[in-house]
Formats: C-alpha cells, sequence, structure tokens
C-alpha cells in the first residue's frame, strides 16, 4: 500500500456526517453497544463494496494487460474533483458556510436520524453505520489506486481491509475510548466534530483542489506514457 492510497483513505475519514453520529451513539444510554453496531456494520459494508470493486478492476487490468482504466477513472475523478472544488469555490453549490450552525453538519433527513441516535436500536445503529458511510469519490479513488497495484486476490482484500480500517479510524478510536473513558472521548469528538463542521466549506475545496490536480496530472501522465 503506497502514500496516494494512505492519503485517500485519511481524507476519507473526514466526514463531518459520520463524526456527528459517532458523537449521538456516545451519547445514548448504551454507547459502547451502539457504537460497536455501527462500527461493524460501517466496516462490513465499506469492505465488502470495496473487495467487489477492486476484484472487477483487477479483472480488467488482467484481461487489457494495461493500467488504462486507472489513467481513465484517475482524469475522471480528477476533473470532478476540481469541478465540484469551483463550484463551491463560486457559491454554486451548497455550502455549509451558508446554513446555520446547526444546518451545517448534515441535510434535515440525516439531522433526524441523528436525533434519533441519541436512543437508538441495535438496527438502527446498523443501518446509520452504512448510510454514513457509502462510497465516495476519495473511497472509488483509493479503490482504483488499489487495484492498480495489481495485487492477487488475498493481497487485494488486505489492502482493502487496511484502507477501510484507516477511513474508519475514528468509530474505531472511539469504541476503544469509551470502554475506559467514556465522557472525555464524547467531550473531545464533540470538539472536533464542531471545528469540523464551522470549517468544512475550507476544508473540502482544500481537499478537492489538492486530490483534483493530484489525479487529473496522474490521468494525463499514464495516458500519455
Amino acid at each position: 500500500m503506497n502514500i496516494e492510497i494512505v492519503a485517500l483513505a485519511l481524507l476519507n475519514a473526514v466526514r463531518p456526517t459520520a463524526f456527528a453520529a459517532v458523537y449521538a451513539l456516545l451519547s445514548s444510554s448504551r454507547p459502547r453497544r451502539s457504537l460497536l453496531a455501527f462500527t461493524v456494520a460501517s466496516f462490513a459494508f465499506a469492505a465488502t463494496v470495496g473487495i467487489l470493486v477492486v476484484t472487477a478492476l483487477h479483472g480488467v487490468r488482467v484481461e487489457t494487460g494495461k493500467s488504462i482504466v486507472y489513467s481513465l477513472v484517475a482524469l475522471t475523478g480528477g476533473v470532478a474533483a476540481l469541478g465540484y472544488a469551483a463550484g463551491m469555490a463560486a457559491g454554486r453549490m451548497q455550502s455549509p458556510a451558508n446554513r446555520t450552525r446547526r444546518e451545517r453538519v448534515t441535510p434535515a433527513r440525516e439531522r433526524d436520524l441523528i436525533a434519533r441516535l441519541r436512543h437508538p436500536s441495535i438496527g438502527l445503529a446498523i443501518g446509520a453505520g452504512v448510510l454514513t458511510h457509502l462510497p465516495g469519490l476519495f473511497y472509488l479513488l483509493g479503490l482504483n489506486a488499489i487495484a492498480d497495484l495489481r495485487p492477487g486476490f488475498v493481497g487485494g482484500v488486505a489492502d482493502v481491509l487496511i484502507f477501510v480500517g484507516i477511513w474508519l479510524a475514528i468509530p474505531f478510536a472511539s469504541l476503544a475510548l469509551s470502554i475506559r473513558r467514556p465522557e472525555q472521548t464524547r467531550e473531545l469528538l464533540g470538539r472536533v466534530q464542531r471545528w469540523t463542521a464551522d470549517h468544512e466549506r475550507q476544508l473540502l475545496i482544500a481537499a478537492f483542489v489538492v486530490v483534483g490536480l493530484y489525479f487529473t496530472f496522474r490521468g494525463v501522465y499514464t495516458l500519455t506514457d
């Protein structure tokens, strides 16, 4: 696993909606049980999708014998990331900074879900784990990079599991810390959540610009090499 894949996993980990869901679960009457269900469901869902995608991409590469698929996915993802960043910077997309403080973290339906997570059932915690960890652009670019390493099946599965583990660093860390210090863990995560919500627009623009430039260049370079 290279630095490109690790960086994408870390960027993917910064999801204000996931932070808010974990914080809500830590505030519930049975935080450890609910957070465990949430984390296991998130990991199982993301890992399953990742293994299927990497296996499919690897199969295409075996058939073609070249990395054209990686190049096209990288170029398309890079251009999409730059377009998203430009749209947000120009104010053409709804910016988190233009919402009220309460509305910044997540849209209305997801806010309702997060409110319900303060008194969750196991089924609701599992559903929230899946909902807050749906595949996004950074995740797909990471899977594309894993597939381009041309691992065997076992190596590809291992890389996907490590990638998803890094992505879910916040839920895993919160679960581990909540065993000994639940109050301190909730307070710390609350501060992190509020900071990321208040700076969400700047963080998103910076992340998408960096990722967009890198993968646009990578895509063009590998296509013309």
